[in-house]
């Protein structure tokens, strides 16, 4: 069976194929760039949950007008910082974009400077990788599942420096590695996998 990720990312690509080797589900993938999918999404929701759904029925509204009759995967996740109430949140993205219209010269990863930087002399220092993942079924009707990692912010970024950037800084509880740190293995019981896990397990068992 076919379901359309919504995403033209290629790691999340890769990890979901590799929920759905090891699971041993009857899923084959299809991305946006399968159907030539390139317009831009407006993310204008307040919380994941609303623009994981912003996402799917854009998606939905094409395949429509272009007769795809696709179920849809779409995701969105941030990370969740105590101390800064909750930034950079939904906009973890989008975090410093102001800061590098502004200065184009600063480094990709200046949202994590900015965080950083907020997070001087701050004890707190416990934060939240959130996803939530939503499902799509060509007739409109969906389910929303999510995944979290409960953890905490180091004082500095941790090397390698590479998308997503905050896993440069975040580490699990009980944990001193970053994200960035770990190995893809390692990293198969965090938030994101967790929710596409429980998505894709669903819908296979729903369509068996």
């Amino acid at each position: 069976m076919d379901i359309l990720f919504a995403t033209t990312n290629k790691r999340k690509i890769e990890d979901v194929l590799e929920i759905i080797k090891e699971n041993n589900l009857d899923i084959h993938i299809i991305t946006l760039d399968d159907i030539n999918y390139q317009e831009e999404i407006d993310e204008t929701g307040v919380t994941l949950a609303e623009n994981s759904l912003i996402k799917a029925r854009e998606v939905l509204r094409y395949c429509r007008e272009n007769h795809f009759h696709y179920s849809i995967l779409s995701d969105d996740a941030g990370i969740f910082i105590d101390a800064l109430d909750g930034e950079p949140g939904i906009h973890t993205a989008r975090y410093a974009d102001l800061e590098l219209k502004k200065d184009p010269t600063l480094p990709k990863y200046q949202c994590v400077i900015k965080a950083l930087d907020k997070l001087k002399n701050v004890s707190n220092r416990s934060a939240t990788y959130r996803c939530v993942v939503t499902c799509m079924y060509p007739d409109g009707n969906y389910f929303q599942v999510d995944g979290e990692s409960k953890g905490w912010i180091t004082d500095q970024i941790i090397e390698p420096i590479k998308k997503p950037y905050f896993y440069s800084v975040f580490c699990l509880e009980n944990e001193v590695r970053t994200f960035n740190q770990m190995s893809p293995d390692e990293l198969k019981d965090t938030y994101r996998y967790q929710a596409m896990r429980k998505v894709l397990t669903r819908f296979s068992n729903q369509k068996n």
